[in-house]
C-alpha cells in the first residue's frame, strides 16, 4: 500500500504550527487551519499533474532535491525575511499563472485574507517538497513521479467540501511550471529519458536548480522587491470615468466622460474637483466644502438618500479621488490626509454607517506581488482613519483585490493610473 502524503503532512502542520502561522499572518487559528486543509491537497494535486511528463518530473525532482526540513518549529524560520522571499519565489515558480487563482480559492474557502493565503502557500510548499523527498522510494524523477502519481485517490478524498479546485484539477493539458521556461534554455533534451542514472541526474539537476534559485532571486530583487512591479503599481489613483459593479467572477464597467488627467511625474490620476458645494453633516457633525466630483460628495449623497439601498451582493463602492501612496510601498502621502480627515468626519456624523476599504492595482506584475501590496494599502487607509478619530465600530474591514475589477483598460498608462486606487464600500447606513 502506497504512502498517503496528505496524511503524512499532518505531522508537519501540527496545532503548534497553526498557532505560529496564525500569529505570522494575523489570522484566526480556525481560519489558518481551514486554509491549510485545502492547501495541502491543492499543492500535491498540482505536483502530481506536473510529473505527468518526463520534463515535468525532472523539474519537480530538482525542486525536491533542493529542499530540506524547513524547521517549521524553529522561531528563526518565522522571523527570517530571507526565508520569506525564497518561499514566495518557490510558490510563484510552482504555480505560475495559477498562483493568483489558487490564492483566491483558498481565501474564499477559509475566510482569510488573500495575502495571508499567499503567505501560507509560501510556507507549506517547501515543507511538502521536503516531505516528498523523504518518502520517495527511488531517488530522482522516476521515484518522485511514481509517488505523486499514486496520490490521486488521496487527493480526491482530502479536498474539503466548499473548496472548488475543479479549475485546477483534471486539466486536459497538464502544464509544466514556469520554471520549465528557464530550464529549457539549458540543454535538457539529453536528460529527459525515462530511465535516469542517479549520479548523472544529480550532476545535471543541481547546477540547474541553482540557476533557478538565482533567477527567482533576481525576479524578486527587480520586481517583487519593489523596483519594478511594486513601483509600477505604487501610485494609488482613482477615477470617476467609470462605475464598477463588483460581482464575484464578473466585472461590469460603464465608461463615462473623463474628469481628470494623468500626472506624468507621479503617475497618479489627478481629478477635477468639480463645482464646489457645502454640505451640512448630521448629528452636529459640522459641514464639508467639497467638489461635486469628490468621494465625499457622492458618499454623503448616498448616505442621505433614504431610497438608496445597501447592496449586500455587489457592494456600494466609492473610489477615493485624492488618496495616494509614496512609490514602492503603502505609506500615504501628506496630500491624502485632507480627504481621509473628511472621511473621519463622515464616519462620526453617520453613526449607523459601516465602511470597508478596498485596495486595487493595475495588471502590471503578478498576483503574488499585487494582492499583498493592495492589501497593505487598504490596511493603511483603515489604520489612518482610525488614528484620525473614526469610531472603530464604523470601520469593519480592509481587503486587497490586486488587479481584479479594473475601472479602465490596462492598455494605457491613463487606464493603469485609474485602476491603481483605494475605494470605500458602505456596508450599512
Amino acid at each position: 500500500m502506497s504512502l498517503n502524503l496528505i496524511a503524512a503532512a499532518k505531522n508537519l502542520f501540527t496545532p503548534e504550527f497553526i498557532n505560529k502561522a496564525s500569529n505570522y499572518t494575523s489570522e484566526s487559528q480556525s481560519g489558518v487551519a481551514k486554509a491549510v486543509s485545502g492547501i495541502v491537497p491543492a499543492v500535491i494535486n498540482v505536483l502530481a499533474n506536473k510529473v505527468s511528463t518526463t520534463e515535468g518530473a525532472t523539474i519537480i525532482a530538482g525542486l525536491v532535491s533542493g529542499q530540506q526540513n524547513p524547521g517549521l518549529d524553529n522561531e528563526s524560520f518565522w522571523m527570517s525575511g530571507n526565508n520569506k522571499n525564497k518561499q514566495a519565489g518557490l510558490a510563484e515558480a510552482l504555480f505560475g499563472d495559477e498562483l493568483g487563482q489558487i490564492t483566491r480559492l483558498i481565501s474564499n474557502f477559509s475566510g482569510i485574507r488573500p495575502s495571508a493565503a499567499t503567505a501560507l502557500l509560501s510556507i507549506t510548499i517547501p515543507a511538502l517538497l521536503a516531505l516528498i523527498g523523504q518518502h520517495s522510494n527511488i531517488s530522482g524523477p522516476t521515484g518522485i513521479a511514481a509517488l505523486l502519481r499514486s496520490q490521486n485517490d488521496n487527493i480526491a478524498a482530502a479536498i474539503p467540501s466548499g473548496l472548488k479546485l475543479n479549475t485546477l484539477m483534471g486539466n486536459e493539458e497538464r502544464k509544466v511550471s514556469n520554471i520549465a521556461s528557464n530550464i529549457k534554455s539549458t540543454n535538457m533534451e539529453n536528460s529527459t529519458e525515462t530511465t535516469v542514472d542517479n549520479n548523472s541526474s544529480l550532476r545535471i539537476l543541481l547546477p540547474l536548480f541553482l540557476l533557478v534559485l538565482l533567477a527567482m532571486g533576481a525576479w524578486y530583487l527587480f520586481n517583487g522587491g519593489g523596483h519594478k512591479s511594486a513601483e509600477a503599481n505604487a501610485e494609488g489613483a482613482d477615477t470617476l470615468k467609470a462605475k464598477t459593479e463588483q460581482v464575484t467572477g464578473e466585472v461590469k464597467t460603464v465608461a463615462v466622460a473623463a474628469q481628470g488627467k494623468l500626472d506624468s511625474l507621479t503617475g497618479n490620476w489627478i481629478y477635477e474637483a468639480g463645482e464646489m458645494a457645502t454640505i451640512e453633516l448630521p448629528n452636529n457633525g459640522g459641514s464639508l466644502t467639497v467638489g461635486k466630483n469628490s468621494t465625499e460628495y457622492k458618499l454623503i449623497n448616498f448616505l442621505n438618500d433614504k431610497s438608496a439601498v445597501v447592496d449586500t451582493v455587489k457592494g456600494n463602492w466609492f473610489e477615493f479621488t485624492n488618496v495616494h501612496f509614496k512609490k514602492g510601498g503603502a505609506e500615504l502621502t501628506d496630500e491624502s490626509m485632507a480627504q481621509l480627515k473628511n472621511i473621519v468626519a463622515i464616519a462620526k456624523a453617520y453613526t449607523a454607517a459601516r465602511f470597508k476599504f478596498g485596495g486595487y492595482t493595475d495588471n502590471t506584475g503578478t498576483d503574488a506581488v499585487n494582492i499583498p501590496l493592495s492589501q497593505k494599502r487598504a490596511d493603511a487607509v483603515a489604520a489612518m482613519v482610525t488614528k484620525l478619530g473614526a469610531p472603530k465600530d464604523n470601520i469593519v474591514g480592509a481587503e486587497g483585490y490586486g488587479s481584479q475589477w479594473p475601472l479602465q483598460s490596462n492598455d494605457t498608462k491613463e487606464g493603469q493610473a485609474q485602476n491603481r486606487r483605494v475605494s470605500v464600500r458602505v456596508k450599512a447606513k
